[in-house]
């Protein structure tokens, strides 16, 4: 069996109000968890406006009170960086890419 480097998971899976001044918080966790998994800064940069744009179509263009929480899922294993952005039971964004060797 091959020594190699284990790689830890990283997760965050979280609910956030519908309202579209967390769209940038979910723009910048999704950046710094590409980066710690070892993507490049301007891939992460784009990553986190992927995820930042994903909340903001998630509102529909208003925040509405009352309406569904927006779920965010932000996970890098080991082989694999997945994303997700939803909102009841409508899927916005849902990407897997391939984790950095």
């Amino acid at each position: 069996m091959a020594d190699t480097e284990s790689r830890p998971t990283l997760c965050l899976t979280a609910n956030f109000p519908p309202d579209a001044r967390f769209a940038p918080t979910v723009g910048e966790l999704a950046s710094r968890l590409a980066v710690s998994a070892g993507m490049g800064e301007d891939d992460a940069n784009a990553l986190g406006r992927s995820m930042e744009e994903a909340f903001a179509k998630a509102l529909n263009g208003e925040s509405v009170e009352g309406a569904p929480a927006i779920d965010v899922s932000l996970c890098a294993g080991e082989t694999t960086i997945d994303l997700s952005v939803s909102c009841g039971s409508t899927s916005v964004l849902a990407l897997s890419l391939p984790r950095s060797q």
